[in-house]
């Protein structure tokens, strides 16, 4: 999915709920992004090794934003460049704990890791997903991404995530 920056310097404010502080990553919040990760149904294989390794790219370390409740990272979005195209940055590993969604967490790191990029001079943010993460595609739509039509199966392949969509929102 992809948002370029004019559309993102019209996002509203994020906004978290009392008691969450929304910030940028930090030292000493290493193990506790690896554990917001691994609770992703797809993120098991990560460690602290690996996240260190991760946490050192391009952007990274300045541009990823954590959602912090009583200590503990809850969600986390992590700033990145495109491997394929270093103009465009990216919306890297959008996480938040089971018991923490539906609060807009995942909106306000989103947010957050857009406005930064964008701030560097980004002209179009990048976002990878899966096509049966409907409730995280739904969340990217409305915050303005667009899908990305790059392979001959992206048409047919929208077309049934849309459907999908309309058809759990009914």
């Amino acid at each position: 999915m992809i948002l370029t920056a004019e559309r993102a310097r019209r996002m509203p404010e994020p906004a978290v709920p009392p008691g969450y502080e929304l910030r940028g990553f930090r030292f000493g919040d290493e193990d506790s992004c690896v554990e917001a990760i691994k609770t992703g149904e797809f993120q098991s294989h990560w460690d602290r090794a690996r996240f260190d390794e991760f946490i050192r790219g391009p952007e990274r370390m300045e541009g990823s934003r954590v959602v912090v409740k009583d200590g503990q990272v809850v969600a986390a979005t992590f700033a990145s460049v495109s491997e394929e195209n270093p103009d465009m940055g990216v919306v890297d590993y959008v996480v938040c704990r089971p018991e923490h969604r539906g609060l807009g967490l995942g909106r306000a790191v989103c947010t957050e890791v857009v406005r930064y990029l964008v701030a560097k001079g980004y002209e179009k943010a990048l976002l990878g997903t899966d096509d049966w993460r409907l409730p995280a595609i739904g969340l990217y739509l409305s915050m303005g991404f667009e899908p990305r039509m790059d392979r001959e199966d992206m048409p047919a392949r929208w077309e049934r995530i849309r459907s999908r969509l309309a058809a759990s929102s009914s």
